[in-house]
């Protein structure tokens, strides 16, 4: 949110009173880019202690993923000799049991969709037994995956001690879940404990998924050579994934001039965080009085570098996101409150200074608890590390809201002013809960976009409940 300080509330209080290889998820499977699936598999006996699957080839490939299932023990990934060979016999199988087989291919950076063959019970008597040719494919290597990567992953903490200092607890899924889906080896999970790790975070940070194996590979590579993690970050952050999953970028670290071409700025401007929330940036500065809007730290992670992260709910009201919004837009120092509160403006203000029914609008809010919560960031908890990080505030039409004219401090509760501005993609996608309460202007703010109640109180502006 923009620099504004708690003054001009304290003010206005006085003068008036106002989520691979799991039993639910056998193979590796990368949800954000999909290709056709194999088109046929066959399963079946082909000896007396042995089970062929084959499967049509897809062009392409650099790896084909195999899992069995054999009740009662859960989904395993099988090893072949060849992992592009488009045949596997499993000699590991028992009489009396049943057997299921998927398969998957790996193709560039995508995955294809599972594909799972019929269930094959491995019959007694069917077949003579053979002298076994010693030149025949050996019996496949069958790895419980999840016990080795839970073994490379206490191995590779033991080595990294001073890392993930807070938030252990929180990404430790992440890394089970990406080093599962990698492919690698026990040994090398081992010796890239810690980009694995930071992949990881970097991705379901940003991404909300985990790395797939290419990329996994590839960042890996890259932080091995060097590359900062914020680097990769902003990367990730302002990705066409990021834009067309989310709607948004990722808040990212940014220089200045970096900032001012990604965002179109005509000048060379200071960072935005916690852009729509009540208080100056996520500072919280609010009097205590309004303690519903303060700022709440919380799921801390320490990346690499020992940069402490965490996310930040904090209050949101329509009057902030616009008046945000206005001074995105306004000339520096011109609009009120933008650069912090002033006595004399505040007092001296009216409807046709920059800001200042925006500035109004969003003090009554917090004052009648016209808002609701939500959740900005992560950012860098240390206010310094978080200057540089910038909320995207690439502008956008802004939704329909109206607002009080005033003089000074002071304005008849009727809302009849419309807000001309515009609004930026950070705050395009921030809507109330159902439940919330708002002023009777602001339904198109509801998740719902309507409201299932509306009033008129007493010597306040009209509210309306979302649905």
């Amino acid at each position: 949110m923009s620099n504004r300080g708690p003054a001009g509330m304290i003010l206005a209080a006085l003068v008036i009173p106002f989520t691979h290889l799991t039993a639910q998820r056998p193979l590796p499977l990368d949800r954000a880019e999909i290709v056709p699936e194999i088109p046929a598999i066959d399963a079946r006996q082909s000896g007396p202690a042995e089970i062929t699957v084959s499967w049509s080839p897809l062009a392409g490939v650099s790896t084909y993923y195999i899992g069995r299932l054999a009740p009662p023990s859960g989904w395993q990934r099988l090893y072949p000799t060849n992992p592009r060979d488009t045949v596997f016999i499993d000699r590991n199988v028992a009489i009396g049991r049943k057997y299921t087989y998927q398969v998957a291919a790996q193709i560039g950076t995508r995955v294809t969709r599972r594909i799972t063959s019929d269930t094959v019970l491995v019959a007694e008597g069917l077949f003579t037994a053979q002298p076994v040719d010693s030149a025949r494919e050996a019996p496949p290597t069958i790895v419980d995956r999840d016990a080795e990567v839970e073994s490379a992953y206490l191995t590779g903490r033991a080595s990294n001690t001073r890392w993930w200092l807070k938030g252990e607890r929180l990404w430790r899924a992440r890394w089970i879940e990406t080093a599962k889906a990698s492919g690698l080896p026990r040994e090398q999970l081992v010796a890239s404990w810690r980009h694995i790790g930071t992949a990881a975070v970097l991705y379901g940070a940003v991404l909300s998924r985990a790395p797939n194996a290419d990329e996994l590979s590839r960042q890996i590579a890259a932080l091995a050579a060097g590359k900062d993690w914020r680097v990769i970050w902003r990367e990730l952050a302002q990705s066409p994934e990021r834009e067309q999953r989310f709607g948004f970028w990722a808040s990212a670290p940014m220089s200045l001039q970096d900032a001012k071409v990604a965002f179109g700025f005509p000048n060379l401007r200071v960072a935005e965080q916690c852009f729509g929330g009540v208080g100056p940036k996520c500072e919280g500065g609010v009097p205590d009085l309004y303690r519903w809007v303060h700022p709440r730290w919380h799921d801390y992670f320490t990346m690499p570098d020992g940069t402490e992260m965490a996310y930040v709910e904090v209050g949101i009201v329509v009057g902030s996101i616009v008046h945000d919004n206005v001074c995105m837009d306004a000339q520096q120092g011109t609009a009120v409150a933008c650069q912090g509160w002033e006595l004399v403006v505040d007092l001296t203000k009216h409807a046709g200074v920059p800001g200042a029914l925006e500035w109004h609008k969003a003090t009554w809010n917090v004052i009648d608890e016209r808002g609701w919560r939500g959740v900005f960031g992560p950012y860098p908890t240390n206010a310094s590390a978080r200057r540089s990080w910038y909320d995207d505030v690439r502008p956008v039409p802004a939704r329909r809201t109206m607002m009080a004219a005033m003089l000074g401090p002071f304005a008849l509760p009727i809302l009849d002013q419309p807000y001309k501005g515009q609004e930026r993609r950070a705050t395009i996608v921030l809507f109330a809960p159902p439940g919330t309460k708002l002023d009777g202007t602001d339904a198109a703010f509801c998740k719902s976009k309507r409201f299932k109640s509306e009033e008129s109180p007493l010597g306040k502006a009209p509210l309306g409940t979302c649905w």
